[in-house]
This record gives C-alpha cells, sequence and structure tokens, in this order.
C-alpha cells in the first residue's frame, strides 16, 4: 500500500528522466557494508549469529542469484530473544519511561530514517531484497519516519490517565478514571512485500506504548528489518525493547524448523500481531487459542474498483488510479484494487485505454532509473500467478498483457508482465481469488445495485473504491460496501493517522493497523475506583 507521504515521493522519484542506476555508488556501497553488518540475529542491542551459525541464503528477485544470506534462528534462539525482551518490560524500566521520553527515541529513529546516508542505502537493500522499483523504495522509506513522528506525537496525549464522569447516585462520594498502561511483549510477524514499512506499522506504535518487541520479518525480505533493530538502538531504546530473529520455515534448512512456529508457539508472549496470508493466519490463531492470547491479522484482500458511468469525462485520471491500484510493488499488495467492476457503457473504451497504458509500463531491474514495475518477490510467486492467468485463459477469459523485453542477465529473474483479464465467467478463480501478482481482472455492470452486489461478493473485507463525480451516489455506495476501508476517486492512498484494517467477520482479519486505532492495539485500559475520605464507607455491615 502506499501511504501519505509516500505516494508524493514516489512519483517524484519516478518522474526523474536521467538514465543508469537511480541510487548513487556511495549508497550501494553503504548498501553492501549495512547488509555485511547487520544480517544476524538482533537480541539485546548487539548482532548475534544463530545456533549452529546457520544461515539462508538471500536470493535476488531480479536474477534468481543470491547476494546475501540471513541467520536462521532456532527455537533456543527464539527463546533468547523473547527472554529479553520479557526482561525488557518486567525488570528494566521500559513501560515505566515516560512516554515523552519514548516519543523522543522515535522521534530519533524518524530523523535517522530521513539522512541521505541512511535512507538511500536501506532503499538499495529494499529493492534488491524484494524487487520493488528504487523510487517506491524511497516512498516506503518515507512512510516509515513519518509514521515514527506520528506516534511521537500522539503518544504521550494517549496515555494519560482519564477521568471517567460518574451517573451514579453516589458519585460524589467516588471518583473513577482510566490509566492507559502498555500491554506487554509482543511478537510481531510481518511479509515480504513491504517489508521495513510493514514492519515500522506494528514496531512504531509498540514502542511508543512501552511494550517489549519480537520482531520476525519474512525470510523472503528480511534485511531492512534487521538493520532497523540497530537504528532503535542507536535512538535510546534499551536492551530488549526491539529483538529482531530472522529464520525460514522447515524446509529452508536441513533438520532446522520454522522461526516463526517457534514465536508464536512461545507462552510468554503477551500478544501476536500478523500480517500475512490466510492460512498461516488460521495458523496464528489456533497457536493463541489455548493460550487466550489476543492476536491481532491482517490478512488478504481482493478488493473492488466501482467505477459509474460519470466517470467517462475523467478516464485519464481514472485510468491512472486503476493502475496505480494493481501495479504498485508488482500487485503484491493485500489491499490492491485488484477487481474493476466498470459500467458497461464505458467498458469497451476503459479496456482499450488500460491495454495502452501497459505497453507503457517499463518493467525492469529494481534499481534501473526508468523502472515502473519490477519483479515478484520470488520464482515460486512467479509460478503462482502464471498459473492464475493460464487457467483464466481456459475458462475463457480474455487476456490482455505485453512481452517483456529483459536483457539477458534478468532472463532468470521473477519477472511477470502487467495483465488485464477480462470477459471473465462467473465464478472464475481469477476474479474470486487473491493473485497477489499485476493482474487486473474487469466486469461490467449495469446498475449500482449490481455493482454493490459484485463488490461485496468476497469473502474478503480488506477496501473498496469507487468513482463517480455524484457525491450523493459515492455516499451511497460507500455506505454498503463491507470493507475496512473505501477509497472516493483513489486508490490506495492512506496516512500515518488513518486506521487501516479489515471488517471484522470476513476473511481479511480483524485489528487495526495506523492511527489511534494501531495504538490501541499494544495498550490496555485498567479502570481504578475509588474515594478520597478514608473514613468513608457504605455502612452496609456497620454494627
Amino acid at each position: 500500500m502506499l501511504v501519505g507521504r509516500g505516494l508524493t515521493c514516489s512519483r517524484r522519484a519516478m518522474a526523474r528522466s536521467c538514465a543508469g542506476l537511480a541510487a548513487s555508488k556511495e549508497a550501494m556501497d553503504k548498501a553492501e557494508e549495512m547488509i555485511a553488518r547487520t544480517s544476524s540475529l538482533f537480541i539485546d542491542n548487539k548482532y548475534v549469529e544463530a545456533e549452529g551459525g546457520h544461515r539462508l541464503p538471500v536470493l535476488s528477485p531480479a536474477d534468481g542469484k543470491p547476494f546475501a544470506s540471513v541467520a536462521h534462528a532456532s527455537a533456543q534462539d527464539v527463546d533468547r530473544a523473547v527472554r529479553s525482551s520479557r526482561r525488557c518490560f518486567d525488570s528494566d524500566g521500559w513501560p515505566q519511561l515516560d512516554p515523552e521520553a519514548r516519543a523522543t527515541i522515535l522521534k530519533r529513529v524518524a530523523a535517522s530514517l530521513r539522512t541521505a546516508e541512511v535512507c538511500d542505502a536501506l532503499c538499495v537493500i529494499e529493492s534488491r531484497d524484494c524487487g520493488k522499483p528504487f523510487a517506491e523504495s524511497q516512498g516506503d522509506m518515507g512512510v516509515c519516519a513519518d509514521t515514527f513522528d506520528y506516534y511521537a506525537e500522539v503518544t504521550p496525549h494517549e496515555m494519560k490517565a482519564k477521568a471517567i464522569a460518574l451517573r451514579d447516585g453516589d458519585a460524589a462520594d467516588f471518583a473513577a478514571r482510566t490509566e492507559i498502561e502498555p500491554l506487554g511483549v509482543v511478537g510481531c510477524i510481518t511479509p515480504w512485500n513491504f517489508p521495513l514499512m510493514q514492519a515500522v506499522l506494528k514496531v512504531a506504535p509498540a514502542l511508543a506504548a512501552g511494550c517489549a518487541v519480537i520482531l520476525k520479518p519474512s525470510p523472503l525480505a528480511s534485511l531492512t528489518c534487521c538493520a532497523l533493530g540497530e537504528l532503535v538502538a542507536a535512538a535510546g531504546a534499551p536492551p530488549g525493547a526491539l529483538n529482531v530473529i530472522t529464520g525460514g520455515p522447515p524446509e529452508a534448512l536441513e533438520g532446522g524448523g520454522s522461526t516463526g512456529q517457534y514465536l508464536i508457539d512461545h507462552a510468554s508472549l503477551d500478544k501476536v500481531s500478523f500480517t500475512g496470508s490466510g492460512m498461516a493466519g488460521q495458523k496464528m490463531l489456533e497457536a493463541s487459542a489455548s493460550k487466550l492470547r489476543p492476536t491481532c491479522l491482517e490478512l488478504g484482500g481482493k478488493s473492488a474498483f466501482v467505477i459509474f458511468e460519470d466517470a467517462g469525462e475523467y478516464l485519464d485520471a481514472v485510468v491512472d488510479w486503476v493502475l496505480v491500484g494493481i501495479f504498485q510493488c508488482t500487485g503484491q499488495v493485500c489491499s490492491a484494487t485488484s477487481r474493476v467492476l466498470i459500467h458497461e457503457s464505458l467498458e469497451s473504451k476503459l479496456v482499450e485505454r488500460l491495454v495502452d497504458a501497459i505497453r507503457k509500463i517499463k518493467v525492469g531491474h529494481p534499481l534501473a532509473q526508468d523502472t515502473l514495475m519490477g519483479p515478484l518477490v520470488s520464482e515460486g510467486q512467479k509460478q503462482k500467478v502464471v498459473n492464475m492467468i493460464e487457467q483464466a485463459e481456459a475458462g475463457g477469459g480474455k487476456r490482455h498483457s505485453v512481452s517483456l523485453e529483459l536483457s539477458s542477465d534478468l532472463q532468470q529473474g521473477y519477472y511477470v508482465p502487467p495483465t488485464i483479464l477480462s470477459s471473465l465467467p462467473e465464478g472464475s478463480s481469477a476474479w474470486k481469488q487473491e493473485i497477489f501478482g499485476p493482474v487486473l481482472a474487469i466486469r461490467s455492470f449495469r446498475t449500482e445495485e449490481e455493482a454493490v452486489q459484485l463488490a461485496n461478493d468476497t469473502p474478503y473485507g480488506l477496501a473498496n473504491a469507487v468513482y463517480s463525480v455524484d457525491p450523493a451516489r459515492r455516499a451511497r455506495v460507500v455506505s454498503r460496501l463491507k470493507s475496512g476501508i473505501v477509497w472516493e476517486n483513489c486508490s490506495q492512498v492512506l496516512f500515518p493517522s488513518t486506521p487501516f484494517g479489515g471488517r471484522q467477520g470476513k476473511a481479511s482479519g480483524f485489528g487495526f493497523e495506523q492511527g489511534l486505532a494501531g495504538l490501541k492495539e499494544f495498550v490496555c485500559e485498567k479502570t481504578v475506583v475509588g474515594t478520597s475520605r478514608p473514613s468513608f464507607s457504605w455502612e452496609v455491615y456497620k454494627g
């Protein structure tokens, strides 16, 4: 997703016309040095090797070749990280620290992320690790800095005790208040599509609240998260406030186990916050159920972009927002508006315009200056997307895409061209299921009622968008769309202050990131009721 400032930064960077690499040689060198220094476990504010020295290769999505490695944490390594965070929370005074002092630490992290040296190096690492264009990585870094600043600004006020107005007849004899306290030790498990940004959306509010965090990033893209531990420690956070553990699933290492499973099975976690697939989310809940442990899940989506006939005079803007809604991060976005519902009077014109537009999308190396879309994150993800496209064609759908012109050194990369699928039959898997790739599905509708029904006909409930120049129509449609967020005449625009999460009761998860709702995921309220007169009682049992 693009969040606030990230949209502006990304567009500005993409608009540059210079040829060659988007990053300087200094940034490339700094990135190499940062990877070498930080790609181990970060526990107790220092980098340490995993038990037995086990490491996993990091493959470049651009060419399929290894360019780094990360530590593969064992069950003992995970336990060491959890015990460190437990000690920080229970014994070292981190949750009792004045919220203003924690805010100062967050502000320092934000300032560090905005320095050219750190920002450019992290952008290089992010682009090499998960395959997104350098310009998108620049936008993500801006979001990360803004998020740390946002929680630094709002948390001190939100953590203050608040008086409760009493209406009981005895209210004059009592006073009540709610005190806001940090929840405890939190395990945060994050995905590979927005590696650092998704981590920051959890880490920043958790640290601001006074929680201690164990961050477990995806093994497909961990490198910028490894560096985050160093930035937070340098800003003044005590040992254990943020520990970062890396590792993969059982098949990733002979005789190894799943680092993420070790974490969610640990009995000393007070909460798990997870972003990823629905299947993995179910495992999170299963692990938490026996412990009665709260769990926040941000899962998948199959979001609709409903476009009404009165949008015809603004097709330039419509086309641009449709492309933003699906092709950012090569379509690997949980909130991607991957289903376009277009009024039948505009269908042929919009498809024609979109097909013409995707021919101009430059697909290539994520660090090339003119690249607008990079590779998918892995060979497995590429094959999944290709299979979905082929199934859609076999089922009667019409495919619109372009042939990729890749240099010989990119032939083994995980590239899929921007693709549009039209004429999909009802019930097509490409229309119903989350593809998580650069694939846009299009269907037409006749009436507003039909459009709303089609948009809601999905198990997911993360996001939707509507385009109409009629405010009354937009209001009607927004009120009926069953999702946690709805965009009006745009797509994928969020800010640190705007809550983001799925509609409860649907398959996109529950809980929130961003905004005050994101902070509340990491705090608990305590009600305190008392009287100021020690001699006072109700005299119920007075002899």
